[in-house]
């Protein structure tokens, strides 16, 4: 991977970024390169529960009745994703992290005979649309201060910088936000303070 690329960190919203799509969004990164970004956001939550869509897939959801679906992003929000950390489930998912897999396509799930989900201690998120950037508009975004890189750290220990993998998974969303922003050693509070007095004086 290109060592400029954000692929496979964290994108994390600043609080003057207004757009309601993004407001305090916290995005995995899964491509970024010249022609353009893919993410996902993952502190976005659906009313609909993960148990309701998976019936409707022909799944059995054996993971918290209450979990919900999150919505990835504005673009094709019909389209699912399913981010885990069970590499057996689905034999064609791909690893964008260490131990986080993604599958994009139920046949192969279903073809393996693996019609249940969430069990046996997963963690399983279900995604709903992306979000996405034509080519040099995320570094624009960037560039005018929307966003904070958060790095995705599979290492152990006091030397990690940023967050791990199973953070992502087992982070509750509402937490997200201001647990990406800390793992930058950036005070949340502080941040939405700034913006209060950038307002004050305009």
């Amino acid at each position: 991977m290109d060592s400029s690329s954000l692929g496979g960190h964290l994108l994390c919203a600043v609080p003057q970024l207004l757009d309601p799509n993004f407001r305090r969004s916290v995005v995995l990164m899964l491509e970024h390169n010249e022609e353009g970004a893919l993410g996902l956001v993952l502190n976005n939550p659906l009313p609909n529960t993960v148990a309701e869509v998976s019936r409707s897939l022909h799944l059995q959801w054996e993971g918290d009745e209450q979990a919900t679906v999150r919505l990835g992003g504005p673009v094709e929000p019909m389209r699912g994703w399913i981010l885990h950390d069970q590499p057996d489930w689905d034999p064609t998912a791909d690893e964008v992290l260490p131990g986080l897999w993604l599958t994009t396509s139920l046949e192969p799930v279903t073809k393996a005979g693996h019609h249940t989900v969430g069990g046996d201690g997963s963690h399983v998120l279900f995604l709903l649309g992306y979000a996405g950037w034509a080519g040099a508009q995320l570094e624009a975004e960037i560039a005018a201060g929307s966003w904070l890189p958060v790095p995705i750290d599979a290492r152990h220990g006091p030397a990690r910088f940023g967050v791990s993998p199973r953070w992502v998974l087992e982070t509750d969303p509402e937490q997200m936000w201001a647990g990406a922003l800390g793992a930058l050693g950036v005070d949340p509070g502080r941040l939405a303070r700034a913006k209060l007095g950038a307002n004050a004086l305009q």
